[in-house]
């Protein structure tokens, strides 16, 4: 077996990697890490430690503070804001989405862009017997479906055009929409309106309404209301559309972003 992996429990773990994540651990209960308290940690030599604490550093995970230490490096920095973020975001949302399926009797759900794709943070689910309910956890893509495409409109046209060039439209469903000038002028109408409604993009049985929400740095996730299509709105799908364009306003507003 390579020397740089190790059975265990019936998997294989890199041992290279157990050990940079371990001294990423590490860092987290301490603050501040040494080569000689990693070497000694995972009973490595002293050169094999400092290898691997560089690499860290090249990487940006780690800082030399300048006194022989290792603190926090700004990618580390980066995910501990991001997961942060999230938690905050779900924690905003709740009252809004209990709000917001109160008054629609519908599913209200909160998603959060990550990369090419969005994942579905909360939910609060229709008290009714039929009822659409979403996957946690589960990424889905941003073309398709009211919440990705709230995204996609909460977006730069520099980002938009970024992700268009990265993304093939693959057809989910009859209604999902795969040609780029109508996928750009769906989404910069959703932009003017603030909100945005799909019926049977990304699920043949669903629609869903959305709208975008923004922290400081641009568009962070989405709100949306969802439902059999059976029960689509219809005349009513603005009124909906501006309740969940209110909500995402007030989580909006809480983060620093622009509202839509």
């Amino acid at each position: 077996m390579n020397g740089s992996q190790e059975r265990t429990g019936g998997g294989v773990t890199l041992e290279t990697v157990n050990d940079a994540l371990g001294a990423l651990e590490l860092l987290s209960d301490r603050g501040r890490l040494t080569v000689a308290e990693v070497a000694r940690s995972f009973a490595r030599s002293r050169s094999s430690a400092y290898r691997l604490v560089r690499t860290l550093v090249d990487r940006g995970w780690l800082d030399a503070d300048g006194s022989g230490g290792y603190t926090p490096g700004p990618r580390t920095m980066q995910l501990g804001m991001r997961a942060l973020g999230r938690a905050h975001l779900r924690d905003l949302a709740r009252p809004l989405l209990e709000r917001l399926s109160r008054e629609t009797q519908e599913t209200a759900t909160v998603s959060v862009a990550t990369g090419n794709h969005r994942v579905c943070l909360d939910q609060v689910e229709s008290p009714r017997q039929i009822r659409m309910t979403v996957a946690l956890g589960v990424a889905f893509p941003l073309y398709a479906g009211a919440s990705g495409r709230a995204i996609l409109s909460g977006m730069s046209e520099k980002q938009l055009a970024e992700y268009l060039d990265t993304v093939d439209l693959v057809r989910l469903t009859a209604n999902t929409i795969t040609d780029r000038r109508a996928l750009l002028a769906h989404v910069r109408a959703g932009r003017r309106a603030g909100y945005v409604v799909a019926c049977a993009e990304r699920d043949p049985e669903a629609f869903s309404i959305a709208s975008w929400v923004s922290g400081t740095s641009g568009v962070v996730g989405a709100l949306a209301i969802c439902g059999p299509m059976s029960r689509f709105p219809g005349t009513t799908a603005q009124r909906w559309g501006e309740l969940v364009r209110a909500a995402a306003r007030e989580i909006s507003a809480a983060l620093g972003g622009s509202s839509p």
